[in-house]
């Protein structure tokens, strides 16, 4: 058998030791993996792995992750007949419903929208706490707040008992926002009923009740999930369901360090508590970053762990240069870029923390530069990364959006602040395999630059 090992891993020549770690441990895994340390490397040799030495048969083998995207991406590299699925997908097939009605993904806004349109102005306890809500917050930002909320809570909770205790114990203007919630929720779900509709975490809550009662059979022993940080508690509950029913094992990679889709109901507080799930589970670490510049990685991992929850990781790196941040001060956004970029050779990242940031900067996207969100470019990197906005407002980074205390009633982990908006600049800063360039108003810089002005500056150019 440790031939047959030997074989396959040679089939891999560029893992480490951590990898080779990961890929030979047979039992229920979490695997760390930091940015740049090639996980998906390591979970396609892990299939390699299991197969060459008849673990599993393909057909017991599931890979999810969690965008279309990815999926594809994954069945490009595999050359396995496995089932690769999102949790959409997954879902649909265990249901096994033709009939079945989905709802669009931006019905929750569409709700939200009409309630504030209509309901709100004319029902008069709604109006009164919507007033005294509106004069320390602005309606764009509630209806936002709103639609995280309820995603969070559906993710987290079935029922609406939960939401009910919790407008209950409530105090003072936080009791206002929890009516609010309520009152949206209700609405949200009669209109999904009178519809005949299931959104998404409906969807998986069906299936996992179909796989509790046996109504339904999946034939997946071993379920490797992709980019674990982003699960939800109902995700994961199907997950664990389809491991009960088939006494399987689950292989989980991610890095908490890039958990930034609390939005659409992500729970870090699975990741970090996996062994309350699963006792037994083994957690190990991919410590060697293959992109990153050693200063920089020292830096982001500082900077991330500002966040009292995150994992600190040991990180190796295998380059290093000593001054990875480049600071740029301009006045006009609409032309510091035309000033930089012939300075830069090589392609070019430039990422926003909102679309919007595209058009204040006058970004020109062309063979050699592109724009993304920070968001749409996690698990991507490039040459050079040019990072925009860096303005100390509510629109800035980190975004001032207000009521994340609300938020932390319907997740596992207490409130901190601008915790994810750390991580996403951990996620942005992690993006480049060179220089990083950060573009700072004069006037009012964001607090993440000053923060690391303070305590880095030996390590940053100053432009």
């Amino acid at each position: 058998m440790e031939l047959k090992v030997v074989e396959v891993i040679s089939k891999f020549q560029n893992l480490d030791e951590d990898q080779i770690n990961a890929v030979k441990y047979l039992d229920n895994t979490l695997v760390i993996a930091g940015a740049g340390s090639g996980k998906s490397t390591t979970i396609i040799a892990k299939i390699e792995y299991l197969l060459e030495n008849h673990y599993y048969q393909p057909h017991e083998i599931l890979v999810i992750s969690f965008t279309n995207e990815s999926v594809n991406d994954l069945k490009k590299k595999i050359n396995h007949p496995l089932a690769i699925k999102t949790f959409h997908k997954l879902a649909l097939e265990i249901i096994d419903d033709k009939n079945i009605k989905i709802c669009h993904d931006n019905y929750l806004n569409y709700i939200i929208k009409e309630y504030f349109n209509s309901f709100a102005i004319t029902n008069h306890k709604t109006r009164i706490r919507l007033k005294r809500i509106l004069m320390n917050n602005h309606l764009d930002n509630l209806r936002q707040l709103a639609c995280t909320f309820i995603n969070l809570y559906k993710a987290n909770y079935q029922g609406i008992s939960h939401l009910f205790h919790l407008y209950k114990t409530a105090w003072f203007i936080e009791k206002d926002y929890l009516y609010i919630m309520l009152e949206i929720y209700q609405m949200y779900y009669r209109e999904l009923e009178s519809s005949g509709l299931l959104d998404f975490n409906d969807m998986i809550a069906q299936a996992t009740n179909l796989i509790n009662h046996n109504k339904q059979r999946t034939p997946y022993k071993l379920i490797i999930i992709d980019e674990f940080q982003d699960t939800s508690l109902i995700r994961f509950k199907l997950i664990e369901s389809i491991l009960k029913q088939n006494d399987g094992k689950i292989f989980a990679v991610g890095d908490d360090c890039q958990s930034i889709y609390r939005f659409s109901g992500c729970d870090l507080a699975i990741f970090l508590n996996l062994k309350k799930y699963l006792p037994d589970v083994k957690m190990l670490f991919l410590n060697h970053n293959y992109r990153n510049h050693h200063s920089l990685v020292n830096i982001a991992n500082q900077f991330i762990l500002k966040n009292t929850l995150q994992i600190k990781k040991n990180t190796v790196c295998h380059k290093n240069i000593d001054k990875p941040i480049v600071i740029h001060y301009y006045d006009n956004p609409g032309t510091i870029l035309e000033q930089i970029i012939p300075n830069i050779s090589g392609h070019i990242l430039v990422l926003g923390r909102n679309n919007r940031d595209k058009d204040t900067f006058h970004v020109i996207e062309n063979d050699n530069l592109r724009f993304l969100t920070i968001h749409r470019a996690k698990g991507l990197e490039e040459e050079t990364v040019i990072l925009i906005n860096l303005t100390n407002q509510i629109l800035g980074f980190p975004s001032q959006i207000k009521n994340e205390q609300l938020l932390s009633k319907v997740t596992k982990n207490d409130y901190l602040l601008y915790e994810e908006e750390r991580r996403l600049f951990y996620v942005a800063l992690t993006r480049t395999k060179n220089k990083v360039f950060l573009l700072v108003p004069r006037e009012r810089p964001s607090v993440f630059v000053k923060e690391l002005i303070k305590e880095y500056r030996s390590f940053i150019d100053f432009q």
